[in-house]
């Protein structure tokens, strides 16, 4: 008679690391598995771990975006960037219509904030949780609009929006108070028609009129007129860059005799990398830039406006706006750009500056409600 053997058991933190490797999607299901499973998987320190090696681990990066199609209305997307395909449509638990304008303010560690008209939402695509956050202090001036950014505080471990305003206004909420704070004495040129691109350690970082704008999101402080290695509004951009930032920018041609655009001249598209991250933390530091590349070539359309800049494996990828929608993908080593087309998925769509870096988590605030 064969020997029975028992049946083997798996440690607990053995079960612990299976568990951190498994998707978000997954553990949502695993909770049904049993109360111990579920303990787990929503304890605060599981979640934290989980988020930990989801930042770290490489994997496919994807980005979060809007689209707007006028029969269809806006579209919440994740976007492959290795293959420059759609991942997925997600939906969106609020009514985002061609009515109302939608966008998404950032994403930060799994939450996305998205405004719908003068309404934020804090929301976690993974887990389906959201809530409507309190509305601002101040009014908003329809003539002039706002900026809004959104980003992670890694010091107080708190989700932050920012709202630039006129009359000049600067506006905080932090997920942790659940309140809005005025940050005191706003300056006369507060940029209201900043872009915000990145968060990056803490600092929301984008373009304002004058130069690169930045928000210490701990701090709550905000700098406007960080010094650019040069400076055109719609066509240059901030993007992450090995854990801090850097600047890209296209140049068009000109003829120096009337300043119109010359299509027969050169574009050239150029990076720059920050050398340290001091500018930032300190308005009296003055930023110091490492030219990247700069890759002449030459292209017979007119950009209209740089809506995307995201640098990965070795190579910079562009979504510009010429006669159409159309990507960009520069190679550093070999300084070519070449153009591609957008595919079948995103064609025939409007777009923002709405794309920001996504990564699944099961991070839950307090106020979150299931939606459906």
């Amino acid at each position: 008679m064969a020997e029975i053997r028992p049946n083997p058991t798996l440690s607990d933190d053995l079960i612990n690391q299976i568990l951190l490797r498994v998707p978000v999607k997954s553990l949502l299901s695993f909770q049904l598995v049993c109360k111990t499973w579920l303990s787990l998987i929503n304890d605060p320190a599981f979640v934290k771990a989980q988020l930990l090696r989801a930042n770290t681990v490489e994997t496919e990066q994807v980005l979060i975006m809007n689209r707007f199609e006028r029969r269809e209305g806006h579209k919440i997307s994740l976007l492959q960037i290795d293959s420059r395909q759609i991942q997925a449509d997600l939906k969106f638990p609020y009514e985002c219509s061609q009515d109302v304008f939608c966008r998404i303010v950032g994403s930060a560690n799994g939450i996305v904030c998205v405004a719908v008209d003068f309404d934020i939402y804090f929301w976690n695509p993974a887990t389906r949780q959201s809530k409507l956050i309190p509305s601002y202090i101040g009014t908003c001036n329809e003539l002039y609009g706002e900026t809004l950014g959104f980003g992670y505080d890694p010091i107080s471990h708190d989700f932050k929006v920012v709202r630039l305003a006129l009359p000049p206004s600067v506006e905080v909420y932090s997920a942790n108070k659940n309140v809005w704070r005025k940050v005191p004495d706003p300056i006369d040129d507060t940029p209201v028609h900043a872009k915000f691109d990145v968060c990056v350690n803490g600092f929301l970082c984008g373009i304002g009129c004058f130069g690169m704008v930045v928000f210490d999101l701990n701090k709550e402080v905000l700098n406007c007129a960080i010094k650019l290695p040069v400076h055109n509004y719609c066509y240059d951009y901030i993007i992450k860059f090995k854990n801090s930032i850097a600047f890209i920018i296209i140049l068009n041609g000109l003829n120096d005799d009337d300043n119109e655009t010359d299509p027969r001249l050169c574009e050239k598209i150029s990076m720059w990398s920050l050398d340290d991250d001091a500018c930032l933390r300190d308005g009296g530091v003055e930023p110091s830039w490492t030219i990247m590349f700069s890759i002449d070539f030459v292209n017979p359309d007119v950009f209209l406006e740089l809506y995307l800049g995201y640098f990965n494996n070795g190579d910079l990828l562009l979504l510009i706006e010429t006669d159409g929608y159309k990507w960009i993908s520069c190679n550093a080593d070999r300084k070519e750009a070449k153009i591609f087309p957008l595919s079948v998925d995103m064609a025939n769509h409007f777009y923002r500056r709405d794309f920001f870096e996504y990564r699944e988590s099961l991070v839950s605030l307090a106020g979150f409600k299931q939606v459906n």
